[in-house]
């Protein structure tokens, strides 16, 4: 599975990187919004994993942006947050809106469960 994660963390990007890829995943690593569009532009993945937090635009931007693209409107989307207020009803439903697969909250939820969630999407436990 191609995995297009974006993470603006380098450190936490090396760990989920490293996790993803002892499962067999392929990661393409960005740290911000543009780079990610500029990715997408090159090779569409299975399943993208975005942060919220992100300098100047934000995931959330983001997420309009690859579903105003017939191309892109069906990649499942994880969100992997430090934003807390993803949990909050306005994001739940803005999340449901954009087909975001699953809203995970990093202090929550360790690698080992963002990989979970990943293979239980490709069918593998």
């Amino acid at each position: 599975m191609k995995v297009l994660l974006i993470e603006p963390d380098r450190v936490l990007a090396e760990a989920i990187s490293a996790a993803f890829t002892q499962h067999k995943h392929q990661v393409t690593w960005k740290r911000g919004a543009q780079k990610a569009l500029d990715a997408l532009d090159d090779t569409i993945p299975d399943l993208i994993v975005l942060e919220i937090q992100l300098g100047l635009h934000n995931g959330i931007e983001f997420l309009y942006e690859i579903r105003s693209y017939p191309e892109w409107q069906n990649i499942p989307v994880v969100v992997h947050t430090l934003n807390s207020k993803v949990l909050d009803r306005q994001f739940t439903n803005a999340f449901a809106d954009l087909h975001v697969l699953a809203v995970l909250y990093k202090p929550r939820t360790s690698t080992q469960q963002l990989v979970h969630v990943l293979n239980q999407f490709v069918g593998v436990e």
